[in-house]
């Protein structure tokens, strides 16, 4: 039997009342970055990359539609959107095809808008592209609970059925803890804490999860 331990992040199996659409919820952390974000005067890099995470959403959605599932609800937090759904009829290929659906639909977006942004030099529209890149870059990190180490969970899981959750786990561990050493040197050299702040929220994910056997 697989497990929904380390799905529980953006897939966990619902068991709540159908709905015709996604329930639609932001967490408090989230709402108060994008206050601060609004304070600072950054609003266009919130609006369109909360648009660049609506189009990341609409991959995973339509996927889970394909494979015949549903989403019962949607949760804006401040390490990325969750996605509830009915685990109905998914095998490890497809749950790695959905995972990997949101990249894929911010890579095509990106993609499409090269050619205008080209040709009009504009650069909002190079930070639209940015956006999509930098989302799809890092949730294809091969890590616990990006969308990579989803994928890769299942591979794992498909190849080896006993351990593959427990090699996830700690293959996500040790991606954490580089991440947190390398982003520790940027953090100090150039100020910047972003890839610090990234492997902290996979090391701490990772570390609350106890594999089961």
């Amino acid at each position: 039997m697989r497990s929904n331990l380390i799905l529980s992040k953006s897939w966990p199996v619902c068991q709540e009342k159908k709905r015709a659409f996604p329930k639609i919820t932001f967490s408090r952390p989230f709402l108060a970055a994008a206050l601060l974000l609004l304070a600072l005067n950054l609003r266009w890099v919130l609006l369109l990359g909360f648009a660049a995470a609506a189009v990341h959403e609409a991959g995973h959605l339509l996927a889970l539609t394909l494979f015949g599932s549903r989403a019962e609800a949607i949760c804006f937090r401040l390490s990325g959107p969750e996605i509830r759904y009915r685990q109905r009829g998914l095998n490890y290929r497809k749950e790695a095809a959905v995972a990997l659906a949101g990249p894929t639909f911010n890579l095509i977006a990106a993609a499409l808008f090269v050619p205008l942004a080209l040709r009009l030099g504009s650069a909002l529209l190079f930070l639209w592209i940015g956006c999509h890149v930098a989302l799809a870059a890092f949730n294809l990190i091969p890590a616990l609970p990006l969308d990579g180490g989803r994928a890769l969970h299942c591979l794992l899981s498909a190849l080896f059925p006993q351990a593959g959750q427990t090699i996830a786990v700690w293959f996500s561990r040790f991606v954490g803890l580089g991440m947190l050493g390398f982003g520790l040197s940027i953090l100090l050299r150039y100020r910047n804490p972003t890839l610090f702040c990234a492997g902290l929220l996979i090391f701490l994910y990772t570390s609350k999860e106890t594999p089961l056997q």
